[in-house]
């Protein structure tokens, strides 16, 4: 069962990915997110509302193949949510709606994830697989996404971690203690 709090960031979070990936493949800069920087294959957008900041990272496949006739642009997600506690969140959009009860498979320089799913995001079961996963992102220099879609599709994504430690250190400076003040 999805945490209540995870839930509602969830929620908050799926409104600016939508934003952010209504572009048509390079990353624009969205109404409601400002871009920040970009770091090589990486960039760094920050939201801030009357319920906080949320700042993201987030990157293009550099590689695309599976068996799908069309899809919109895949994007990976690193996002860190302000407030008394601050959490990072890996998420992935796959430019699809995924399978139900499907699950995603995430591997790092051999490093192996698994992700659950609903409807067109996966994530991680817990923060502290966030944690592992942001970890193995930080050392790495690719990482693959397999998936499946409703119409029983799969699609295997490859994104470059060019840029990824950089793009990390910089959200990380720009949302310090979650209000970024």
């Amino acid at each position: 069962m999805i945490g209540r709090d995870r839930s509602r960031r969830r929620g908050r979070l799926g409104a600016l990915l939508v934003l952010v990936a209504a572009g048509t493949g390079s990353i624009v800069p969205p109404a409601a997110a400002g871009f920040v920087e970009r770091f090589r294959d990486w960039s760094l957008y920050v939201h801030e509302d009357a319920s906080g900041q949320i700042c993201f990272i987030t990157s293009l496949p550099v590689r695309q193949e599976g068996n799908f006739s069309r899809r919109d642009q895949p994007r990976a997600f690193v996002t860190r949510f302000g407030g008394a506690r601050p959490r990072q969140e890996v998420s992935i959009d796959p430019g699809y709606t995924y399978r139900k009860g499907s699950t995603v498979e995430v591997v790092v320089d051999g490093t192996r994830f698994e992700l659950f799913t609903e409807g067109d995001r996966a994530w991680t079961a817990s923060s502290e697989e966030d944690a592992r996963l942001i970890a193995s992102m930080r050392r790495g220099n690719l990482m693959t996404v397999r998936g499946t879609s409703v119409r029983d599709t799969w699609s295997l994504d490859s994104y470059s971690l060019a840029g990824f430690s950089a793009a990390h250190n910089a959200m990380a400076e720009a949302c310090r203690n979650g209000s970024g003040r």
